[in-house]
């Protein structure tokens, strides 16, 4: 028997190790669900949640999701640091992305126009708009890269808060 014919064969007994163990879980899962009480729904109100983070619909424009971080009721002066840098830097990010999302919506916008009024009114092909997102992103180059080394930067920053806070709760217990 060869490499690939090896693999294959342990690939397909892992396969139906999986299924085998998954279908049991599953079967067991919903025996327990129609014995007990249907769960009750967490609270999404921050005030409520201390403890998780929270993450919200992705921004119409930036596509992020916005995350409100857990500020708990004993918060030291380390875990507050980090969750301002990390709530900056996740502010950062969204202003650039907003930004640049609407700089490359105005400019599709424009060319497609453009383009709708030399064409008689038929809307631009996918060659077309090829053309338009490499003079876009070529345009935007040095930009991104600024947003690039700045986003790595302040990522980077987080290292020393998150290590503090970590040694902090380590060294509290």
């Amino acid at each position: 028997m060869n490499t690939l014919q090896r693999s294959s064969l342990s690939t397909a007994r892992s396969c139906r190790r999986f299924a085998t163990s998954a279908s049991t879980s599953a079967s067991k899962a919903s025996t327990e669900d129609t014995s007990t009480k249907k769960r009750e729904r967490e609270s999404l109100d921050p005030a409520l949640n201390t403890h998780k983070f929270l993450a919200g619909n992705p921004h119409p424009v930036s596509n992020l999701r916005p995350v409100k971080y857990p500020v708990p009721t004993n918060e030291s002066a380390e875990d507050r640091s980090l969750r301002e840098q990390r709530e900056r830097v996740d502010a950062f990010n969204q202003n650039f992305w907003v930004n640049n999302n609407n700089m490359f919506n105005k400019a599709k916008a424009e060319y497609e126009d453009k383009i709708r009024a030399q064409n008689g009114g038929v809307a631009a092909t996918t060659e077309e708009l090829s053309v338009f997102y490499k003079d876009f992103l070529d345009k935007a180059y040095e930009r991104q890269m600024n947003y690039n080394r700045q986003w790595w930067i302040e990522n980077i920053g987080l290292l020393w808060p998150s290590a503090k806070s970590v040694v902090r709760k380590w060294t509290s217990k």
